[in-house]
């Protein structure tokens, strides 16, 4: 049985249903530098983690300039996980690790095998890898990503591995089983329209993920 991530949430109540059918973890794409209808400013993200379901675990994803601007999106949120979703160096990882108490996820944009090489690079400062396709809107795409990479990367680190890019309730039964990850991670695979869940479809994916 994979976990399961809904990400780029923009509303309670997309995050509270998704709580409610069985989700993991819940992703608010926070103040990112980048045109995407997902992204919450960091004041209406307050108020959605102040009346976060208890059953669920809150990811702030950020693309940070900076490692102020992460330690001070972190100090205003505080949530369980934070996931660092650009392109940063391992040592920015590790001094952001050394100063908050929550759980760190890097995402690995996968184009080639050198994707390997470069999760391998992280895995020693985060708590957990996101396998994304590469887009210039911060995620959300729709495109897959090589699923043979993936599991190479599964096999090869000592970290749970998260798998996102493209999955939706059609395809994430096939994607488990090629890439054995920890957890599976949606966003626009489950929306209705950009920024808000469709609740059947919500409903198919987990069930589908839940039970594998």
């Amino acid at each position: 049985m994979a976990r399961v991530k809904i990400c780029g949430n923009t509303n309670l109540e997309d995050i509270e249903l998704a709580a409610q059918l069985g989700a993991d973890y819940v992703g608010i794409i926070v103040d990112v530098p980048v045109d995407t209808p997902r992204n919450v400013d960091p004041e209406k993200a307050v108020t959605i983690f102040e009346e976060l379901p208890f059953t669920t675990a809150g990811v702030v994803v950020i693309m940070p300039q900076s490692i102020k601007e992460a330690l001070d999106l972190y100090i205003k949120l505080r949530p369980e996980f934070l996931q660092i979703h650009n392109n940063v160096e391992p040592k920015f990882i590790h001094e952001i690790k050394t100063n908050v108490p929550c759980n760190i996820i890097k995402t690995i944009h996968v184009e080639d095998e050198q994707s390997i090489k470069e999760a391998k690079r992280y895995q020693r400062w985060v708590d957990a890898i996101l396998l994304d396709t590469p887009s210039k809107t911060g995620g959300g795409s729709g495109k897959t990503l090589d699923w043979d990479i993936a599991r190479e990367i599964v096999v090869s680190l000592d970290k749970p591995v998260i798998l996102a890019g493209g999955l939706t309730p059609n395809n994430v039964a096939e994607a488990i089983e090629a890439v054995k990850p920890f957890a599976v991670d949606v966003s626009s695979g489950v929306e209705s329209q950009p920024g808000r869940k469709d609740p059947e479809k919500l409903e198919r994916f987990i069930k589908i993920a839940k039970t594998l």
